[in-house]
C-alpha cells in the first residue's frame, strides 16, 4: 500500500504530511487508516509531546477524494453508507480524545475533510496564502466530522451559517478576524512556527496540558459552576503529582523543569 502521509520527528513534536500533492492532497480511505495509525505512532512514543498536521503542495487538503467517492456510490446503495461516514467521524473522535496536542499547520486550501479536521484540532496555524471553505453544498454533499459543533464555537453562529451555505472561500487573513485560526505567517515559516509552538507546549507539564485541553472542550456545555468545579478537579490532580515538585524546584533554581507527566 502507498503512503499517503509522510511521518518525521521533529524533537519533540511529531510531523505528519498529507502527501498527495497531485490531487491536492484528498483523502481516500487509505489516508483516513494512515492518520489513525500515525495518531497511535504518537501516543505511543513517550518522546511526543505534540503532533502537527500539514499539507504539502498547494493544499493542507482538498477534502475527501471524490474519485474515490464516485466509485463508492457506483457499487453501493446510499442509505448503506452509514459505515463509509462513521468511519470518516472516527477520525475527529480520535482527535479530540487524542492525549496529546494536535496542531494543524495549514498551509494552503483546506475544503472539506482538510478544513473539518483542522477545526477539530486543538489550534490552527495558515500560511499567508491559505484557504478555507466548507464547500459541501457546492457537491450535494453534507457536513461530517463534527463541522455544525466545532464551527459555530470558532466563529460564531451567524458566520458559521454563512460559511456552510454559502460555500465561500475564506483567506488567512478573514480566517483569522473570524477567529478560526490563531496565528497567521508568512509560508516559507509556518512549519518552523508550528514546531516550535508544539515544542513550546511540550515543554510544559503535561498533567495540566491535557487536562486544560479536555476541560476546555467540556466549558461549551456547561454554566460557571460547572466549569468552577472543573477547575477544582484540575487543580486537585495537578497538586497530587510530581511534575509540580519538579516545576516549583527548577523555579527556585532558575533553571528549566524537566517534566515526566506523573
Amino acid at each position: 500500500m502507498s503512503a499517503d502521509l509522510a511521518v518525521t520527528r521533529h524533537g519533540t513534536a511529531l510531523v505528519v504530511t498529507f502527501d498527495r500533492p497531485e490531487v491536492l492532497n484528498a483523502f481516500r480511505d487509505r489516508t483516513f487508516a494512515q492518520l489513525g495509525a500515525a495518531l497511535d505512532e504518537a501516543e505511543r512514543d513517550a518522546a511526543v509531546r505534540a503532533v502537527v498536521l500539514t499539507g504539502r503542495g498547494r493544499a493542507f487538503s482538498a477534502g475527501v477524494d471524490l474519485t474515490e467517492t464516485r466509485e463508492r456510490l457506483g457499487r453501493t446503495a446510499p442509505q448503506d453508507l452509514a459505515a463509509t461516514v462513521e468511519a470518516f467521524q472516527d477520525v475527529t473522535r480520535r482527535l479530540v480524545a487524542f492525549p496529546k496536542t494536535v496542531i494543524s499547520a495549514v498551509n494552503g486550501i483546506a475544503v472539506g475533510v482538510g478544513a473539518e479536521l483542522a477545526i477539530a484540532s486543538d489550534l490552527r496555524i495558515a500560511a499567508d496564502g491559505a484557504e478555507f471553505a466548507f464547500m459541501e453544498v457546492r457537491r450535494g454533499l453534507y457536513p461530517t466530522n463534527g463541522v455544525l459543533y466545532f464551527l459555530p464555537r470558532l466563529v460564531g453562529h451567524g458566520r458559521a451559517v454563512d460559511l456552510l451555505l454559502s460555500g465561500e472561500r475564506i483567506g488567512a487573513a478573514e480566517a483569522l478576524t473570524a477567529g478560526l485560526v490563531s496565528r497567521v505567517v508568512p509560508g516559507e515559516d509556518l512549519l518552523t512556527v508550528a514546531v516550535a509552538l508544539a515544542e513550546t507546549i511540550g515543554s510544559a507539564a503535561p498533567l495540566p496540558v491535557g487536562l486544560i485541553r479536555r476541560h476546555l472542550r467540556r466549558t461549551w456545555e456547561l454554566d460557571l459552576e460547572g466549569v468552577l468545579a472543573l477547575e477544582v478537579e484540575g487543580s486537585l490532580a495537578c497538586l497530587r503529582s510530581t511534575d509540580l515538585a519538579e516545576g516549583l524546584h527548577a523555579f527556585g533554581e532558575g533553571r528549566g523543569a524537566e517534566f515526566h507527566g506523573a
